[in-house]
């Protein structure tokens, strides 16, 4: 059923389809010459072709309206709850095992979406599917949507690759930035962690009594290994070994199955055609497996660390332990006495009110001790509802802090920046919000044309530094702004960070990790709130539209940026200075409970009062 272009077209009679999943404009353009006729119904989610507007060219996901996508987005979390409860009474599943289905829950949801956009007829009447193949980032290519899983009982279904021509895809870099920009955002803790890095790194372990182990990296974890160091403390890289083959205990598997299959057949049922039901059953038990096997194959690349001398004390000091191989390192760590420690790396679930969909990755549901930011990271940590450790508030890290003094002479680039978190979901992404990608495009669409093209100000959008690639087609946003005379694009991948000394206002949307590093930049702050699009939890909110310039999503959202934007940029920054009281009040409980740059050093403290005593 399935086909590779340029092999196996000659099989395809492309002109007897009249209904066709594409997500390409390419790949599209290549079956038009190839015999596909110009009527036959196109199926996308692609924003690029919608953007199109070709009366052939149909948005498969139009079905899903804010009312029917919030109730299904707010209620994966409780269903991720109650997949993990069955597991664990079984007995025979670990807390990280219990984890890892409780996650493949919350992903198959992505599928489960895609697989309520079908209807009765895809099932059973011809269906043509043109996918692509291209560079998709780190993570592959994820730039197809599942109907080759979900039609695979359709005998009239086929399936066409097309190999892409423009294949361009970069990845986040600090290239063209200087080495010293780099170095004094870093900071002297940097230098100390690699340092110590490669030098204790060749010294034999019976010199150290104390080590931490590091798996990944992140600002805060950095600084705290740095203090660790310089207080004696080993620190020191683990790497798995070679991959191996491990299959997963049919028997268990079996088991996690009997105990939640009414669950996920419930859940399936309300959501989709009832001939697609049991294929959609199989999918996700098919996934559970393969994440259970990923699971015990990433725990057999770390067994070496049972096999180490017991006679050093060690902790395991981790970045976003929530991950698959965060779960399988730390399962090794719990059955060897190796305490799990993990570091704040951004700020997103103390302030967004969608963000408990994803709540089964959290970091303290695998660590002993969570080093959070701030007062309400630790306590949405802690009463997250798979917590199993204690979490310790010691600031936010010295990077972040150091946004406030990076600025020199220079001369701005543009008076005005919109740094925008605008990430498409496509096949890869959580939801987090009510919106389809369209959508999304959409409201970014309106904000550049009925807002920054209006304004008297030079505006630069800056995109999303995206790393997995979502669609093949570029952003039609990009076009969009490339059409503005007072518009500049930045679109080069380079982290926010590096750039804040270009402009005088920093406009952003959605609650996410990238505001963090705006307000601690002390530069006037605009936050457009979405209702729809990963919105500020209400707590949040009231204190935000004390703290910043909060724009809230309503009938008015157009007119009142156009003319708060449009004033003079010094009169935008003396209305900042007048709400520095509430802001420093904000800062303190949602973005660092301290203001200085010892994070680390605080941090350092606490695990080696715990473990190193």
């Amino acid at each position: 059923k399935s086909f590779i272009m340029g092999n196996m077209t000659k099989n395809i009679d492309f002109s007897k389809y009249k209904h066709v999943f594409c997500d390409s404009r390419e790949a599209l353009e290549w079956a038009y010459k190839s015999g596909l006729s110009h009527d036959s119904i196109i199926y996308t989610s692609s924003p690029a072709m919608l953007y199109d507007e070709r009366p052939n060219i149909v948005h498969i996901e139009s079905r899903w309206n804010v009312q029917r996508m919030k109730e299904f987005q707010t209620t994966i979390q409780k269903f991720s709850e109650e997949v993990y409860d069955k597991v664990m009474l079984t007995n025979y599943v670990t807390h990280e095992e219990s984890l890892c289905v409780a996650q493949a829950a919350v992903f198959f949801h992505r599928l489960l979406f895609k697989a309520s956009c079908l209807t009765s007829n895809d099932l059973v009447d011809p269906r043509l599917f043109i996918g692509v193949d291209g560079n998709g980032g780190p993570g592959g290519n994820n730039m197809n949507p599942p109907w080759s899983r979900l039609l695979i009982n359709n005998p009239k279904y086929k399936s066409i690759t097309y190999t892409l021509k423009n294949d361009k895809w970069s990845t986040l870099t600090t290239s063209g930035i200087s080495l010293w920009n780099r170095i004094r955002i870093g900071g002297i803790e940097t230098l100390i962690y690699r340092l110590s890095i490669k030098l204790l790194g060749r010294l034999p372990s019976t010199f150290f009594r104390k080590q931490v182990l590091i798996l990944n990296e992140n600002e805060l974890l950095i600084e705290t290994a740095a203090a660790l160091a310089m207080n004696g403390v080993r620190i020191r890289k683990i790497k798995p070994n070679k991959e191996s083959t491990v299959s997963i205990n049919k028997s268990q598997l079996s088991i996690i199955k009997r105990a939640i299959q009414p669950l996920v057949n419930k859940r399936i049922k309300s959501l989709v055609e009832r001939d697609l039901v049991a294929c959609c059953e199989e999918i996700f038990f098919q996934d559970v497996e393969n994440k259970l096997n990923t699971f015990t194959k990433f725990r057999m690349q770390w067994q070496f660390l049972a096999r180490e001398s017991g006679q050093h004390k060690r902790v395991l000091l981790i970045n976003a332990p929530g991950s698959i191989k965060g779960l399988a390192v730390a399962s090794v760590c719990r059955e060897i006495g190796v305490p799990v420690v993990s570091a704040q790396h951004g700020i997103t679930e103390e302030i967004c009110a969608t963000h408990g969909e994803v709540s089964a990755s959290n970091d303290i549901n695998v660590s002993d001790v969570f080093l959070a930011y701030n007062s309400q990271s630790k306590k949405i940590s802690e009463s997250s509802y798979f917590s199993r450790g204690e979490a310790f508030s010691v600031g936010i890290s010295a990077r972040h802090l150091r946004m406030n003094s990076i600025y020199f002479l220079q001369k701005i680039k543009a008076p005005i920046v919109y740094v925008s978190t605008n990430l498409y979901r496509g096949n890869l992404g959580a939801f987090n919000t009510w919106e389809t990608d369209y959508d999304r495009f959409v409201s970014e669409r309106l904000l550049v044309s009925n807002v920054f093209s209006c304004l008297p100000h030079k505006v630069c959008y800056k995109t999303y530094p995206e790393d997995n690639r979502r669609y093949a087609d570029d952003d039609p946003i990009i076009a969009k702004v490339k059409e503005q005379e007072n518009m500049d694009l930045f679109r080069h991948k380079v982290d926010m960070r590096y750039l804040l000394e270009k402009y005088s206002v920093l406009v952003t949307s959605v609650a996410t990790s990238t505001l963090g590093w705006l307000i601690m930049s002390g530069k006037p702050v605009v936050f457009i709130n979405w209702i729809n699009n990963g919105a500020l939890t209400p707590y949040a909110h009231s204190i935000f539209s004390k703290g910043i310039f909060l724009f809230d999503d309503n009938e008015k959202l157009y007119e009142n940026l156009h003319k708060f934007l449009s004033l003079p940029v010094n009169d935008i920054e003396k209305l900042w200075a007048q709400k520095k009281h509430d802001r420093s009040k904000m800062i303190k409980q949602f973005f660092t409970s301290s203001g200085s740059k010892k994070s680390g050093r605080a941090a350092s403290k606490i695990i080696i009062d715990k473990y190193f005593k």
